[in-house]
């Protein structure tokens, strides 16, 4: 029960940003790694051996293409080799230089039908560094925005929603003044309706405009979560109403802004997760001592970014981070999501790379004091390995990796499973 609890807690979120795993192909074509961790050492070469399986059977005597090259760049190389009798083939990938990962994809043509696969292989992925670099005042630059938002009154509105709570949990719509007068931040309350305080988690979205409803399924593990978006949009709209707007007016928010500091579209949405913290710890039912935040990709990206700006966050979950070291293409390597910095025509681009720096994830997670629990995989190509490494390896607080090399933008149940008996242990509630 408790597996399937919270695999519900994530399903919601990866089928509204395509993260569930994807569906199997008539051909799967695999290159497979010498290096049964995926993990090699700078200038050791890899051999790949090269298959296609079709319904279940290795193919012989079949061409297969292959490239490989830096993580999300150009290929270096690309070629064809044809699979022997037992269906194999091989061939060897040149070790990188420096700390990254270097990208395998091959593919086979069958009936007219293209079918692809891909492997990412790390090189020390441990001494990985960030190419973006810390700005003198950054800490004071967030000190005086929380500061300013901080004097803002909450004006907290909660609306109980009968039809949508159960024998066990209450759930409430709310409402809650933000960073300046008149912004809010909206959200879905899940209240187990046991006594006593309890422990809270503060759940954080990914990307895109969506809607929130009802019960959040890690309540009934005994915690209070708070489901927030952070547009500052009603969560509790027609679902029509938010398509319109990711394909309007919120279509490409996260470049908005980004050639002011102050007027980057995120200031809002990083300011709007410490307020909800702010509520949070102002409900007499919450054990302030044990708040959690959560999410993956965005949501990701905006627990290390919360738990790093409030230290009234206790533990955190952060599953493949995005905009960790978005600055790796302005620096010739791979950056992470939303890709910024292709452009290089782009006139304004040294100043939004400065301004990136007040708000890339690695800038915070070498803030973390909270012990923190990570998972990814080393084939997501959303938000690639060399750039959620990159803020890994600056976190000295104490942390937990689970990397499952051959997922993408998704997780396996397994990986679930242990993050919420991480948390459990951490809380005193094993």
């Amino acid at each position: 029960m408790k597996r399937l609890v919270f695999l519900a807690v994530l399903l919601p979120l990866a089928l509204s940003l395509s993260w569930a795993q994807p569906s199997k192909q008539y051909i799967t074509v695999y290159a497979e790694p010498d290096h049964a961790d995926w993990v090699y050492t700078c200038g050791q070469q890899a051999e790949f051996t090269l298959y296609a399986v079709k319904e279940n059977v290795r193919m012989p005597l079949t061409e297969i293409e292959f490239s490989y090259g830096p993580e999300k760049l150009k290929a270096e190389k690309s070629g064809k080799v044809t699979t022997d009798k037992n269906g194999y083939a091989r061939i060897k990938v040149p070790g990188r230089k420096v700390p990254g990962f270097t990208t395998v994809n091959v593919s086979v043509t069958w009936d007219g039908k293209k079918y692809t696969g891909m492997t990412n292989i790390g090189f020390d992925p441990d001494k990985i560094q960030p190419t973006t670099s810390l700005p003198d005042d950054f800490t004071a630059f967030w000190e005086n925005a929380k500061t300013k938002a901080s004097q803002v009154p909450m004006l907290v509105r909660e609306r109980y929603a009968p039809e949508e709570s159960d024998d066990r949990v209450d759930v409430y719509y709310v409402r809650i003044q933000s960073y300046r007068v008149g912004n809010y931040v909206y959200g879905v309350l899940s209240v187990p309706k046991q006594g006593g305080v309890k422990p809270a988690i503060l759940r954080l979205p990914g990307a895109a405009v969506r809607k929130f409803s009802g019960i959040d399924p890690l309540a009934y593990e005994g915690f209070v979560v708070l489901n927030i978006g952070v547009h500052g949009i009603p969560v509790d709209q027609d679902s029509e109403m938010y398509r319109q707007l990711e394909n309007g007016a919120m279509s490409g928010y996260v470049l908005k802004g980004l050639e002011n500091r102050d007027t980057y579209y995120y200031k809002r949405s990083y300011l709007g997760c410490v307020r909800a913290v702010d509520y949070l710890c102002s409900r007499t039912d919450v054990d302030a001592s044990r708040i959690a935040c959560y999410g993956g990709s965005q949501g990701g990206m905006l627990s290390i970014v919360t738990a790093a700006l409030d230290k009234r966050i206790s533990a955190l979950f952060a599953y493949f981070p995005a905009f960790c070291d978005v600055t790796g293409y302005y620096y010739g390597r791979s950056g992470g999501w939303p890709h910024l910095f292709l452009d290089r025509s782009d006139p304004l681009i040294a100043q939004k790379v400065e301004v990136s720096k007040y708000y890339d994830v690695v800038n915070f997670a070498r803030f973390l004091t909270q012990p923190g629990f990570y998972a990814w995989g080393f084939n997501d190509i959303v938000c690639c390995p060399s750039s959620t490494f990159s803020a890994y390896n600056v976190i000295t607080a104490p942390k937990t990796l689970k990397v499952a090399r051959d997922t993408g933008h998704w997780l396996y149940p397994w990986q679930t499973e242990q993050a919420l008996k991480w948390l459990k242990e951490q809380f005193g509630m094993e």
